[in-house]
C-alpha cells in the first residue's frame, strides 16, 4: 500500500478528548493491552497529530503520530488500527507475529505475498498451532534471529486453512513494511535487535546438513515474474536498491546454511535461486535435497541445474538458427521461433525448459543473443517480439555441427508438436466492487474464475449469515452488498436471490483471461479472448477468398498453417500483412474452404470450436 509515494491532504493536532476515544480504541482493537500501555503509546503531555493521507493506489488513509513519528494508521476510515513498524518496536508481540527467513524481505518490499512455506513453525504443524489464526487478521512478520517486525500485514487463510493446505499457498498479503513510504515518513531509523525465539533443534540440523550452502526461495512477484534472491552467502539477502539500513537488523551472528528449496527446484553448488510462476505461484518447501548417487540410473529424463538447462537452451538455439530457420520465415514471432525451431532439437531424454534456466524468461535470453549479433529483434507489434533478421555466418556458428533428426521429429503440419494453449476466462475486481472483495483479501485487478466468484459469495453470506431462514434462495444485503449491487430505483430493497447476486457481480467486473503456452508463464489479458477470425469474401469474376485471422494470438505459425492447407486442400495459399493496425498476418486461401479451414484447426490443432469465429460462412451443401 505504501510502497509508492502517498499525497497529503491534511495535517491537525488531537484534542484531549480525541486521544481518550483513541485510547479506548486501541484497547479495543489489540486486546491484553492494559491503560498504561495505552497511554505510553499515545501519551497525554506530546504532541499527537493526525495526518490525512491519499495513497497511490486510490485509497484515503489516516497515519497517527507522535512526536512526527508514525504509530498507528486506519484505511478507509476502518475502525481498525493497524500498528507501524516503529510501534512494534517498542512493542514486539502486540499482534500476531509469523517469522521467516532474511531472504524473503527483498521479495516483500517488491509487492510479493508471503507464501506459507516461508513461514518458520516451531514445533510439529498441528491443528492447534494456528487454531487462534482468523482469515484477515492482522498480524507482523519478522525476519528469524531478531524478534523485532519488519512489516504489517493481514493473514489470507485462518489457522485451520493453514494446517489443511499443508501449509502451501499464500499466507499473508504485507500492507506496511520496513523501507516503504511510510517507514520514510517517520525518523528512517533502524530496528533494534531482539533475540528471537529458537527455531526446533531438528530444523537447525536440516540447516546445518547443507555443509554452508546458501539456498533460498522466496514468493514470487504477484504481477507473475520470476523471483530472484541475490545470497551474499551468509544467507541474508541484499539489494543495491534497498535501504541502507535493512542489513542493521540481522544478527551478527546468524552464519550456516538456510535452505528453503522450491518445488521445481534442483540446488547448485554454492548457488541459490527460486522460481515462481506471477500469475501460477509454484508452492515453495523448506526441504533437503538428496544428494545424487552416480550408480543410479532410471529411464526417466535428467534433471538439471539451471547451469546445465543454459547450455541446453544455448545448443538447441545455436540449432535452430543454423538449421531450421530460413531468413524466409522472418519475421517470426519469438514465441513461435521458440516453440517450432529451438524445442525440437531438445533431446528425447531431457526436457527443455526456459524456466528452469537461470534467464527465466524467453526475452530475456534472446536479449543476450541479439548483443552478440546473432538475431535481431524487435517489438512489431505490441507486447509481441520478433525476429527480424539472423545471421548465418555468426562466428559462433563457424564449426558448429547440427544433430540429424528425422522428418516426423521437425513435423508440424500434422499438430504433433503444436500444443493449443491453456485459456481460462476470469474477470477482474474493478473499483466498484472493490469493497467487497477488499474485505477478502482481495485488491484491484485481481482475477478469479467464475467458480471462485461463486464460491467467494457463498462464503461471505454463510459467514455473515446473510441467508433467509424461510427462504433459502433469497439473500440478505449488508451495507456493502447493497451499495455495489443495487441501483437508485432500489434503494428500498433488501433481498436478492443467489443468481442475481453472481450475474450482477460479474456485470460490474471487467471480463478478462489467462493464455499459458507450455514451457511459458502465464499471461493475463484484458478483454474477451479474441477468436480465430474466418472470413469469406468476393474478389473479381465472382471468384471467392477465405481469410483466417488471429492464428499468432494461439500461437500458430501462419506460414505452416498455409502450407497444410495448401497440401491437404490442394489450392493456393499465402500469407500477407493485416490492413489493420497491431494484428498479425492474414492467411488467404482460394476459394471457400471454411469447412477445411475448421477441420484442420479443430483436429491437427486442437482448437475449440468456441474459439473460432466464422464458421457459419462455409458452403452449403447442394440437395440432390
Amino acid at each position: 500500500m505504501f510502497k509508492k509515494p502517498f499525497r497529503i491532504k491534511s495535517q491537525t493536532s488531537m484534542k484531549g478528548s480525541d486521544r481518550k476515544k483513541l485510547r479506548l480504541e486501541i484497547q479495543k482493537n489489540f486486546h491484553g493491552l492494559d491503560s498504561e500501555t495505552v497511554s505510553d503509546i499515545i501519551p497525554s503531555k506530546e504532541e499527537v497529530t493526525i495526518v490525512k493521507i491519499y495513497t497511490h493506489a486510490g485509497d484515503n488513509a489516516y497515519i497517527y503520530c507522535v512526536n512526527k513519528q508514525p504509530i498507528l494508521f486506519e484505511v478507509d476510515k476502518q475502525k481498525v488500527q493497524y500498528p507501524t513498524v516503529y510501534l512494534l518496536w517498542r512493542y514486539p508481540d502486540l499482534i500476531e507475529r509469523f517469522t521467516t527467513w532474511p531472504p524473503v524481505l527483498k521479495k516483500l518490499t517488491d509487492g510479493a505475498d508471503l507464501m506459507l512455506p516461508g513461514v518458520i513453525v516451531r514445533g510439529q504443524l498441528t491443528p492447534a498451532t494456528f487454531k487462534h489464526i482468523e482469515k484477515g487478521q492482522i498480524c507482523s512478520v519478522n525476519i528469524y534471529g531478531n524478534r523485532c517486525p519488519v512489516g504489517v500485514g493481514q493473514t489470507l487463510l485462518s489457522g485451520s486453512d493453514f494446517f489443511d493446505s499443508g501449509m502451501k499457498g499464500k499466507g499473508i498479503h504485507p500492507i506496511h513494511l520496513l523501507g516503504d513510504e511510510l517507514w520514510a515518513f517517520g525518523d528512517k531509523s533502524s530496528p533494534p535487535v531482539i533475540d528471537d525465539d529458537p527455531i526446533p533443534v531438528e530444523l537447525e540440523e536440516e540447516l546445518a546438513a547443507g555443509s554452508g550452502e546458501s539456498k533460498t526461495t522466496v514468493a514470487g512477484d504477484i504481477n507473475g515474474e520470476p523471483a530472484d534472491v541475490v545470497d551474499n552467502g551468509n544467507g541474508s539477502a541484499i539489494d543495491d536498491t534497498s535501504p541502507d539500513d535493512l542489513t542493521d537488523m540481522l544478527p551478527e551472528s546468524q552464519t550456516g546454511a538456510e535452505k528453503c528449496v522450491g518445488d521445481d527446484e534442483k540446488t547448485v553448488d554454492g548457488a541459490s535461486g527460486g522460481t515462481i510462476d506471477e500469475v501460477n505461484m509454484e508452492q515453495l518447501d523448506i526441504q533437503q535435497q538428496p544428494e545424487e548417487n552416480e550408480d543410479d540410473v532410471t529411464d526417466e529424463p535428467a534433471t538439471l541445474t539451471p547451469e546445465q538447462m543454459d547450455e541446453l537452451l544455448q545448443f538447441c538455439f545455436l540449432c535452430a538458427v543454423k538449421s531450421s530457420l530460413k531468413k524466409s520465415d522472418l519475421p517470426i514471432p519469438t514465441g513461435t521461433f521458440y516453440k517450432q525451431h529451438v524445442m525440437k532439437y531438445c533431446p528425447k531424454d531431457k526436457t527443455l525448459d526456459i524456466k528452469k534456466s537461470t534467464y527465466k524468461k524467453l526475452s530475456k535470453f534472446l536479449q543476450k543473443q541479439a548483443k552478440t549479433g546473432i538475431v535481431k529483434v524487435k517489438e512489431l507489434a505490441k507486447g509481441v517480439d520478433s525476429i527480424t533478421e539472423i545471421d548465418k555466418s555468426h562466428l559462433s556458428l563457424r564449426g558448429f555441427e547440427v544433430p540429424e533428426i528425422t522428418e516426423e521429429e521437425t513435423s508440424e503440419g500434422s499438430g504433433n508438436k503444436y500444443t493449443p494453449p491453456q485459456i481460462t476466462e476470469m474477470f477482474a475486481v474493478t473499483a466498484n466492487t472493490l469493497p467487497f472483495y477488499k474485505t477478502l483479501g482481495y485488491s484491484k485487478g485481481s482475477a478469479l474464475k467464475p467458480a471462485d466468484i461463486r464460491k467467494v459469495v457463498t462464503d461471505y453470506v454463510k459467514t455473515n449469515n446473510l441467508q433467509k431462514e424461510d427462504c433459502k434462495n433469497e439473500v440478505l444485503l449488508d451495507p456493502i452488498l447493497a451499495e455495489m449491487l443495487l441501483v437508485k430505483a432500489e434503494g428500498d430493497r433488501s433481498t436478492l436471490k443467489w443468481d442475481e447476486i453472481y450475474s450482477r457481480l460479474i456485470n460490474k467486473m471487467t471480463p478478462v483471461y489467462e493464455v499459458i503456452f507450455a514451457g511459458q508463464p502465464a499471461v493475463i489479458k484484458k478483454g474477451n479472448v479474441d477468436p480465430i477470425k474466418i472470413d469469406v469474401v468476393q474478389r473479381a469474376s465472382n471468384k471467392k477468398a477465405t481469410i483466417i485471422e488471429n492464428l499468432d494470438l494461439f500461437g500458430i505459425d501462419e506460414k505452416t498453417f498455409a502450407h497444410t492447407v495448401q497440401v491437404k486442400v490442394a489450392c493456393s495459399a499465402s500469407v500477407v500483412p493485416s490492413p489493420q493496425k497491431n494484428k498479425g498476418p492474414q492467411v488467404v486461401v482460394q476459394g471457400n474452404q471454411v469447412n477445411f479451414v475448421v477441420e484442420i484447426l479443430t483436429g491437427s490443432y486442437n482448437i475449440p470450436k468456441k474459439y473460432l469465429k466464422g464458421q457459419e460462412k462455409a458452403p452449403k451443401s447442394k440437395r440432390r
